[in-house]
């Protein structure tokens, strides 16, 4: 049971306020009281006091008082913001949609051709084929003999028929015709044939001019080529152009000219007389040697110097000479 304090204490709370258990709250004021008691002061300072700390302790420990919310609008201020501009993209035209690229098909890679081994004649042949290209083909003229004029009349009649056999017969036969021929028929052919001479001169002139020395040369080089390969019996000989620079004589070759010359040797065949000179030749001591052997040397040097203005480059053997 509540004390007449108690009540009052409790009836201050107020209606709204919140209580904790009553057993409690006895049990806080009958602690109260007794130690009010023993300190054995005055009744009217305890009654005060504890009349004071009744509804403190009711209002903190029961009551929690909530302080409305007080919501304070804070005015802002509203910027009028200017409409932002946005520059129009051009258009992109769609792209056309490429061609899907036809694919080349991959070329095959060509085949090393096997080189096929020749055969002797077979090399040869293309060896000549060759040759016959670089050697060149001058002109030919008419006949420049009278016994030349007679022998063509008598391939172009025909009249030993074909093959080599037919060209024999027919030399036969213009032999025996041109030993028939009276003076007077001789000498007419003689004119013909000097004729023909002069005009295949020109001719052949006109047409070496047509090509340089370096040309004329290297034909020359292949004659001779070819001359080695298929004998003696084949006519490649060299083409005469008087630019080129004649060949130096050897100390022999002067030897030979000079015994020649010397009349030694009239009414004596030619191979009998080479035959004899090459024998002096070698019976010469080596001081009778020395005047040919000084002419060859500066004969030399003359072809040495022709060949560097005709070709514009040294010889072979100037070559060697100078190293």
């Amino acid at each position: 049971m509540l004390s007449s304090i108690g009540r009052a204490a409790l009836q201050r709370g107020g209606a709204g306020a919140r209580y904790v258990s009553t057993n409690r709250a006895a049990f806080s004021i009958w602690s109260l009281q007794r130690v009010n008691a023993s300190r054995g002061a005055n009744g009217s300072n305890t009654k005060s006091q504890l009349a004071i700390s009744i509804p403190r302790f009711y209002t903190t420990a029961t009551k929690t008082v909530t302080k409305p919310k007080t919501t304070v609008t804070k005015t802002t201020k509203t910027t009028k913001t200017k409409p932002k501009t946005t520059a129009k993209k051009p258009v992109r035209k769609p792209k056309k949609a490429a061609k899907p690229k036809a694919k080349k098909p991959k070329a095959k890679k060509p085949k090393k051709p096997t080189k096929k081994v020749l055969t002797e004649d077979q090399q040869l042949r293309v060896d000549v084929r060759s040759l016959k290209e670089r050697a060149l083909s001058p002109p030919t003229g008419g006949a420049n003999t009278a016994w030349s004029i007679v022998f063509q009349q008598e391939i172009k009649q025909a009249g030993g028929g074909p093959g080599p056999s037919g060209v024999a017969n027919s030399a036969k036969t213009a032999a025996a015709k041109y030993k028939a021929l009276s003076p007077q028929e001789k000498e007419s052919l003689n004119q013909k044939a000097n004729e023909n001479k002069a005009l295949t001169d020109i001719a052949f002139k006109k047409w070496v001019e047509t090509h340089t020395p370096e040309q004329i040369r290297d034909a020359n080089n292949a004659r001779s080529a070819l001359k080695r390969k298929l004998g003696k019996h084949h006519a490649y000989p060299p083409i005469t152009d008087p630019r080129l620079p004649k060949r130096a004589a050897s100390a022999y070759l002067f030897f030979v000219k000079d015994r020649f010359t010397s009349g030694d040797f009239k009414g004596i065949s030619i191979v009998e007389a080479t035959r004899l000179i090459a024998a002096e030749w070698k019976a010469l001591a080596a001081g009778e040697r020395k005047p040919f052997e000084a002419r060859s040397e500066a004969d030399k040097q003359r072809y040495y110097q022709e060949f560097k203005t005709v070709y514009h480059q040294d010889s072979a053997g100037a070559a060697k000479s100078t190293a």
